[in-house]
């Protein structure tokens, strides 16, 4: 009876084992098929042709060495590769199918080495190749998301300095400054105003024009640029119709000026000019176009103080009653001294208005037909208004 000799039976590792040695090889073969099939894969990043060569002999010598047997897959290399990826610009589909990519030069070179014989181990390492190459992928795509959200934050976090810059004091930080401005193109001389609005979230359209914005804890700070005036009080017109049409929250405006070097003073006039806002009715309101305002803004110890002396007795009535005699006082300045035209707005009649005039006479001993009572009167109700807008309470 003839004895037959044994078949040896390969393991998947004994197939995997002698690529170790060819690493170098693999790598660079893989190099010229990423570049191949991605062909702005080094043009449209900062990545460089070493450091890709790098990448992919480090990921092939990971994953040989798990199919080789040498125990679970380093999966540092495919976070490196993940997060240099991520920091030069290469899109993360690119990355993924550069994985891929060396997945099947792995198995082309392992059916190479088989002489072409599907054996049950060449078989057995075709499951074992791409699952490695999906845990390698997923590895990378995971430490690149991380890197991009990384990044993300601290680009947000170096715009935010410079925006806070552009809106400082410009004499403690020049450099700063010089830096937002070439960062955010803003001209050195061109047409310019700086808005303050008290709402976090304001929108104002600013087509045609340049703008900076910058969020702060009670409000939103603007700068917007044009390449004339006539362009910037176009667009600053539209945001006043736009602000009344919506109810919007108040809106100041600062001065125009002409070049980044007027930003301190135009972000005190724009706040100032916020404060004042709603005090004649409107929404928006330019620093120019309120004095008294903005004098008792400057000085709110002076207004708060007048406000008492003007008022006196009136300020201690209940609040229902104090707020209606201001409002007809209001209405009436409003309507330019037209009791007619105050009922109107009101829907009173006429004796109610003069009859809360005199009223306003009594307890506070100004005559509204006085000149002189009557300006102080007006100077008593706009510092009331201020205080009660800025939350400051009833002087």
């Amino acid at each position: 009876m003839a004895t037959s000799t044994p078949t040896t039976v390969l393991a998947s590792t004994d197939l995997a084992a002698p690529l170790l040695d060819s690493t170098e090889m693999l790598a660079e073969t893989l190099v010229h098929r990423i570049l191949d099939a991605e062909h702005g894969y080094l043009e449209a990043s900062l990545l460089t042709e070493d450091e890709l060569r790098s990448a992919c002999r480090e990921n092939l010598r990971a994953m040989i060495g798990c199919l080789a047997g040498h125990g679970a897959p380093d999966l540092s290399s495919a976070h490196a590769t993940g997060r240099l990826k991520a920091e030069q610009g290469v899109p993360l589909a690119a990355l993924l199918h550069a994985f891929r990519l060396g997945g099947r030069l792995i198995w082309e070179e392992l059916m190479n080495r088989s002489d072409g014989e599907p054996s049950r181990a060449l078989l057995e390492m075709a499951a074992q190749v791409w699952a490695l190459v999906d845990v390698c992928s997923d590895a990378a795509a995971e430490a690149y998301r991380s890197t991009v959200d990384t990044l993300s934050e601290q680009d947000a976090e170096s715009r935010r300095r410079l925006v806070r810059a552009l809106f400082g004091d410009h004499v403690s930080n020049p450099a700063a400054v010089a830096d937002a401005v070439r960062t955010f193109r803003i001209p050195d001389r061109g047409s310019f105003v700086v808005v303050s609005a008290e709402s976090r979230d304001v929108e104002l359209s600013t087509r045609g024009i340049g703008a900076v914005w910058d969020s702060e804890v009670d409000g939103t700070l603007g700068l917007l640029f044009a390449t004339s005036d006539a362009l910037l009080e176009e667009v600053l017109a539209s945001i006043d119709n736009g602000v009344s049409d919506a109810g919007s929250a108040a809106i100041g405006v600062s001065v125009g000026f002409s070049s980044p070097a007027g930003m301190p003073m135009a972000v005190e006039q724009a706040r100032l000019a916020r404060t004042c806002a709603r005090v004649d009715g409107s929404v928006l309101t330019r620093f120019d176009a309120v004095p008294l305002p903005l004098l008792l803004a400057r000085h709110p110890d002076s207004a708060r103080a007048a406000t008492r002396q003007i008022f006196g007795r009136l300020l201690e009535l209940p609040d229902e009653e104090r707020e209606s005699l201001l409002t007809t006082l209001d209405a009436w300045f409003g309507s330019k001294g037209s009791t007619s035209e105050a009922a109107s707005r009101l829907h009173y009649h006429r004796n109610t208005v003069l009859y809360r005039l005199r009223r306003i006479g009594e307890l506070t001993g100004r005559d509204f037909l006085d000149p002189i009572h009557c300006s102080e009167l007006y100077v008593g109700l706009r510092a009331y208004q201020l205080s009660a807008a800025n939350l400051s309470g009833v002087p």
